[in-house]
């Protein structure tokens, strides 16, 4: 994060109350920030559509094989109303037709993700009296919900809805309907956690979400929503690089309203004996959103008593009778130390996420080498020939997010022509 000449970080929503709560917390001896980051959302922030990128169509793709694979079905595909905005197509998630002219300028057409090979047209083997066809109903955290298309599913010849457990062509159907539903409803949530993701990024302006599309990025997806869903403290375990940040805001911009705050604080930059004070600084001025305590390993028994002792009075408090505040704890590390008496408490109290190693998703290694890339290119993107590709997938001196990141950063520099080798990525790798 950008600092100051005093080195202190950028404060976002520069109020009376903000500043006071500055004045606050660099009242300690040492002067250091109690108050990391501060955000503050506002309307304005909200995503009103998703991209339809790349990434996006992979994902979809994926839900729709997985589904023609389990229920014996010919072809899945799904339709989607967008809309091209500033040259890239856009899936709309606004109903008001004035709020649509002014977010994109630009011509709403029906845009096709289908199992078919990319060179048939949509629907070309689609036969009516054999195919299924469900509503994608999308319902943003305040409003009715909205049709965003639908899903299509084409029975396989031979097969139609005999792989079913329920005896009876109508059992058959309504058993098959409630199938398709599921899948309907996974499109809906992959919908939502591309909303969130770009939604950090209005708000955030960095790097807000994870890159890739491996099974391990989509299992932590759905255990973030799950999360989500409740109030309990949730602990983040995991290693540096593995986007502890990015966590803390997805699970915040999911349980919380877009006017909550979201305060950043790490317990490496407290004051030993000031615990107390510190934490309800940081809950008064939270009002209802996040607090985000990092590094909770750091804090010796007696400071742990303290934060122990100040969630018992928060879980009970509520801000304008609705939101009480969320409390998200991180660890050093995956397997940082603990005392006994931590570890239960944690054990009873808090939910825990695992964030997956780079090692546990390698198969996102290319995305994220490719996003490093275009972020650092100081002129033409460039490439890596297929060999230097391999080396860079085998090698054992990226084991995290940041040391590819690094990596990639060092060849931008050397990077004179469109391919870069294996002995130039050998050459910074050393």
């Amino acid at each position: 994060m950008p600092q100051d000449a005093q080195g202190f970080p950028p404060i976002v929503c520069m109020n009376h109350e903000t500043v006071a709560m500055i004045a606050l917390f660099q009242a300690a001896i040492n002067n250091k920030p109690f108050a990391r980051s501060i955000h503050k959302f506002n309307q304005s922030t909200t995503a009103k559509w998703v991209p339809v990128n790349k990434s996006f169509i992979t994902l979809s793709k994926i839900i729709l094989r997985a589904a023609v694979e389990r229920l014996g079905l010919a072809h899945a595909a799904i339709t989607l109303r967008c809309v091209t905005h500033q040259g890239y197509r856009h899936l709309l998630l606004v109903n008001d037709v004035q709020d649509l002219q002014l977010a994109a300028a630009g011509k709403v057409e029906e845009f096709f993700i289908s199992t078919q090979e990319a060179n048939n047209t949509p629907f070309e083997d689609f036969i009516a009296e054999t195919a299924f066809s469900l509503p994608l109903n999308f319902k943003q955290p305040q409003g009715q919900p909205q049709r965003l298309g639908y899903l299509v599913a084409q029975l396989a010849p031979g097969v139609a809805t005999s792989g079913l457990a329920m005896s009876g062509m109508e059992s058959k159907h309504k058993q098959l309907t409630k199938e398709l539903s599921l899948v309907a409803d996974e499109i809906i949530r992959t919908i939502g956690r591309y909303q969130t993701r770009y939604r950090a990024i209005h708000i955030y302006g960095d790097q807000s979400f994870w890159i890739g599309n491996s099974k391990a990025l989509r299992q932590l997806d759905q255990r973030i929503d799950s999360l989500a869903k409740g109030n309990q403290p949730v602990l983040i375990r995991a290693n540096k690089g593995s986007g502890k940040v990015i966590a803390a805001r997805s699970l915040h911009c999911l349980s919380r309203a877009d006017t909550a705050p979201f305060i950043e604080s790490d317990c490496n930059e407290w004051e030993e004996g000031a615990v107390a004070s510190i934490l309800q600084s940081l809950h008064t001025y939270a009002n209802g959103g996040t607090l985000f305590v990092r590094n909770i390993d750091a804090l010796s028994s007696s400071s742990f008593q303290a934060l122990r002792a100040f969630w018992l009075k928060a879980a009970g408090t509520q801000f304008d009778g609705t939101y009480s505040l969320r409390l998200i704890m991180s660890l050093s590390s995956e397997d940082a130390p603990l005392a006994s008496f931590q570890t239960q408490w944690l054990a009873q109290n808090a939910q825990e996420l695992r964030l997956p190693a780079l090692s546990e998703r390698y198969g996102d290694l290319r995305d994220l080498a490719q996003f490093y890339i275009r972020e650092f290119a100081l002129t033409a993107e460039f490439d890596l020939t297929e060999e230097a590709w391999q080396l860079l997938e085998s090698t054992d001196r990226v084991r995290d997010v940041e040391q590819l990141k690094a990596a990639i950063q060092k060849l931008a520099l050397i990077a004179n022509d469109s391919l870069v080798s294996a002995d130039e990525l050998r050459s910074v790798l050393m």
